[in-house]
């Protein structure tokens, strides 16, 4: 799976896109900044490198995730850091557990691995790595996209682009025959109402979702 350098435009396979951005990461401030890059769990076609302030909080990057990919109906979501749950402000923690209103450098190093997941009932779960730090400047916006994969080509079983998805039929199919065209959506047995757009996520298919506020 391919995708597009946000620094210079240019497109390089996913492990390509590894080696480009390191031509980019200049030391030129004097603020620490996370490289971080992110994949869907159990979709890694799905994919972002990402820079933010080590002195950002878990919170901030969790409103980013929410906001690129996950967002829909307001669910709770956690990060897991080193065998530690850091759950979003709603959740009712317990003795052992934290929230996220720590600075990703109390938690987060070089090389280190970690995960999140969003909605506890149909959860979105993502693979997250450190992929490196630089000192450079503080941005406009709290998290930079350096990276982000191109989105998946999906066909209808038609042979035409696919255009929606069944949540239904994504769930009972096993991901098989739940991808639509304009024309075949029409005639597709479960309720036009039911679908959804089609877009460059993890969650694409589940709940609600219909996009971020990136797309």
């Amino acid at each position: 799976m391919k995708g597009k350098c946000y620094i210079c435009g240019k497109t390089f396979s996913k492990a390509g896109m590894m080696r480009h951005l390191k031509t980019h990461m200049k030391n030129d401030g004097n603020v620490k900044l996370y490289h971080i890059m992110i994949e869907g769990l159990q979709l890694p076609q799905y994919w972002l490198h990402i820079e933010i302030p080590a002195d950002a909080k878990l919170e901030d990057l969790d409103q980013f995730l929410r906001d690129i990919w996950l967002e829909c109906c307001g669910h709770l979501s956690a990060f897991e850091i080193d065998g530690v749950s850091y759950y979003c402000e709603y959740f009712e923690l317990e003795p052992d557990e934290e929230d996220m209103n720590l600075p990703l450098n109390s938690v987060l190093r070089p090389g280190m691995e970690f995960y999140h997941v969003y909605d506890f009932g149909s959860p979105t779960r993502l693979k997250l790595r450190v992929v490196g730090e630089r000192m450079g400047r503080r941005g406009k916006e709290k998290v930079r996209i350096l990276a982000r994969n191109d989105p998946p080509e999906i066909k209808c079983s038609c042979g035409k682009k696919a255009k929606w998805v069944c949540p239904i039929c994504l769930v009972e199919n096993m991901g098989e025959n739940c991808y639509f065209c304009d024309e075949c959506a029409k005639e597709h047995e479960h309720d036009e109402d039911v679908l959804l757009p089609i877009v460059n996520s993890p969650r694409c298919g589940v709940c609600a979702y219909k996009g971020g506020k990136y797309d």
